[in-house]
């Protein structure tokens, strides 16, 4: 409990740092959505644009209304949020010899399983509430253009979608700290497969022979355009992702238990 304590105090920083640059997002967001939905000719003019915006994996829709509007921005949110639990996955378990604390913590009567599962508990906390408080601010925000139920609904699945893309992120870094020797490589390297699988995903959207590559790009797991059509999530995609989670957490315990700390 005291190592949970500590690791709430030594992240809350990057938190709330995190939770304002993410306010401001969705504050202009919202704010630039009311030009949209006043005009809605301007949803006709971007249609015109399609293939440009695909290069980009951003998928239009209807821009006029607060649930396509929302699909359409998600990627930020993906990413932001994306980025957050990657770099705490990663650092929150090689912090301690970056801040040459190893040695204080690891003479504590504490087993090192007992340290990564305190470590991964304030990890999935901080990032479910940085989740939650995103969401909840888009929610909040877009109430005076009167969404309908189409829009909660979209909602209620795109929050846990972006929550599975976090989780997916966050034990990919946790496990990379756990292997390599290194601790400085691992945020970097989780970051490099997010900002590539983005990358890819935008390959795959414009290549037809290259389909099959979605299956191993996580863009493609939760992609907003598609929950706001089907109003479900792909069991197969939820299935890879739950896998790789359960999979990394699973070797971050194991490859952990025998690092040897750099110190």
């Amino acid at each position: 409990m005291n190592i949970i304590k500590r690791e709430l105090r030594s992240n809350l920083k990057s938190f709330l740092i995190w939770a304002g640059a993410l306010t401001l997002l969705v504050f202009v967001y919202t704010a630039e959505f009311g030009v949209f939905a006043d005009t809605p000719s301007i949803t006709e003019a971007m249609a015109d644009f399609e293939d440009m915006f695909r290069y980009l994996n951003i998928y239009v829709t209807d821009m006029t209304t607060p649930e396509g509007f929302t699909a359409m921005v998600s990627l930020y949110f993906y990413i932001g949020l994306g980025i957050y639990s990657a770099l705490l996955g990663s650092s929150i378990i090689s912090k301690e010899e970056r801040d040459k604390t190893a040695e204080y913590l690891f003479t504590l009567p504490v087993k090192r399983n007992q340290v990564i599962l305190s470590k991964m508990v304030v990890a999935i906390l901080y990032s479910l509430l940085l989740n939650l408080i995103t969401m909840g601010l888009v929610v909040m925000f877009m109430l005076p253009y009167n969404p309908t139920d189409v829009f909660y609904d979209f909602m209620l699945l795109l929050a846990p979608g972006v929550f599975f893309f976090q989780l997916l992120f966050l034990s990919i870094g946790m496990l990379l700290s756990s292997i390599l020797k290194q601790y400085k490589k691992s945020g970097s390297i989780t970051i490099g497969l997010l900002i590539g699988s983005y990358l890819l995903s935008t390959i795959i959207g414009l290549v037809e022979e290259l389909d099959f590559l979605k299956y191993v790009v996580p863009y493609e797991y939760f992609e907003a355009a598609s929950l706001l059509q089907y109003n479900k999530f792909d069991m197969v995609y939820l299935i890879i992702t739950i896998g790789i989670i359960g999979v990394s957490i699973a070797g971050s315990f194991i490859f952990y238990k025998k690092r040897d700390l750099y110190i």
